[in-house]
């Protein structure tokens, strides 16, 4: 019923991109975002779809645990507006939504502050002194090291809770002697290699946060979710995403993507299937993207390679009238395009995912 309310020309809900998904709410089991604007009709058209779906689901809204958040410079009067019509309590900024935390402007630390306590408790709950050092470490591969990974998914915790949560970890495994810590006779770098290093295998929780870092990049250009729909429609609506640079107002989560792509892209290799790829960004001839190689490409130039097809086969006169060296061409009609579908694959390397 949600997804109904831009089908009415007054409704006025968030702003987006109109190439862009019109996303105006997200659920998950019986928690929903809804994302509007402060205009009155937009905001009593969604009041009567959840009194629609109350009369319908004889379920009511608990409107003591709704909330509306907005930002820090908005005026007394709309406050009102909204408390008027809605009937929701204004809650600050961050709220928790699904574990993570959800705020607007600059990151704090402060606002990982229930993770922090969360690994605090799990480790005061454990008699760390009738435990040997084996079962320790069992409980930190296990239990600890898997608590922060379903933010970290999501948004990346700055690097001073990240070194903290390990210092917690790392105090855990050797012990404290009443209120005094016990020496530490190895460092946790150390104690990070594997067994054949000299270490204990333990996964420093840097390199996971970079690692799912990685993931989101390659989910952003091999996926067609909702997730990457957003992004692209709000960062890459001309140019292509290889091509994009970091710019003022970007969201933390894209201005890592954008530090980490040039890691990723060397190991990603799009095959010639149906010709969707793009012809100058994406790396499918085996030797990084071809406008890296060419002059005076444009990050706006978008030409898939199906562009350069007639009929499954290289169309030779296009090639050849591309600013590249001769060899180039010869190696794309040496190269077939016979075949259909959408496929794409990322070549693993030992120095990305930590093994073979």
């Amino acid at each position: 019923m949600l997804n109904l309310t831009h089908q009415d020309p007054l409704y006025r809900g968030f702003n987006m991109d109109h190439r862009g998904p019109q996303i105006n709410h997200l659920s998950f089991a019986d928690d929903v975002i809804i994302f509007t604007s402060t205009d009155r009709y937009s905001m009593n058209l969604i009041m009567s779809i959840l009194e629609d779906y109350e009369h319908t689901s004889d379920q009511l809204i608990n409107k003591e645990k709704s909330h509306f958040m907005i930002p820090s410079n908005t005026s007394q009067s709309i406050i009102d507006r909204i408390q008027e019509v809605t009937g929701f309590s204004k809650k600050d900024s961050p709220i928790t939504y699904l574990g993570c935390p959800l705020y607007i402007g600059r990151q704090r630390i402060i606002y990982y502050s229930q993770l922090v306590d969360k690994v605090s408790k799990k480790i005061c709950g454990w008699q760390a002194r009738i435990l040997s050092f084996g079962g320790r470490i069992t409980l930190i591969k296990h239990a600890l090291l898997s608590m922060p990974i379903h933010i970290m998914a999501a948004v990346s915790p700055p690097s001073t809770t990240i070194k903290y949560i390990e210092s917690i970890i790392a105090e855990f495994f050797w012990g404290r002697d009443q209120d005094r810590r016990k020496y530490h006779w190895a460092s946790l770098d150390t104690m990070c290699l594997p067994y054949e290093e000299g270490g204990v295998g333990i996964r420093r929780l840097t390199d996971i946060c970079t690692a799912l870092q990685y993931k989101q990049w390659w989910n952003f250009r091999a996926k067609s979710s909702l997730w990457a729909q957003f992004l692209k429609s709000k960062y890459c609506q001309r140019a292509n995403p290889v091509a994009k640079k970091i710019d003022t107002g970007q969201s933390l989560v894209w201005r890592y993507m954008m530090k980490n792509k040039g890691i990723l892209e060397g190991h990603i290799t799009w095959k010639i299937n149906s010709g969707s790829s793009s012809f100058w960004w994406d790396d499918w001839l085996g030797r990084g993207a071809l406008a890296n190689h060419t002059r005076n490409i444009s990050s706006l130039n978008n030409a898939t390679i199906a562009h350069f097809l007639n009929n499954g086969k290289w169309n030779e006169r296009k090639l050849r009238q591309q600013p590249w060296k001769s060899a180039d061409t010869g190696r794309i009609l040496e190269l077939s395009a016979t075949r259909s579908g959408i496929s794409r694959y990322l070549s693993r390397c030992p120095s990305l995912f930590g093994g073979p």
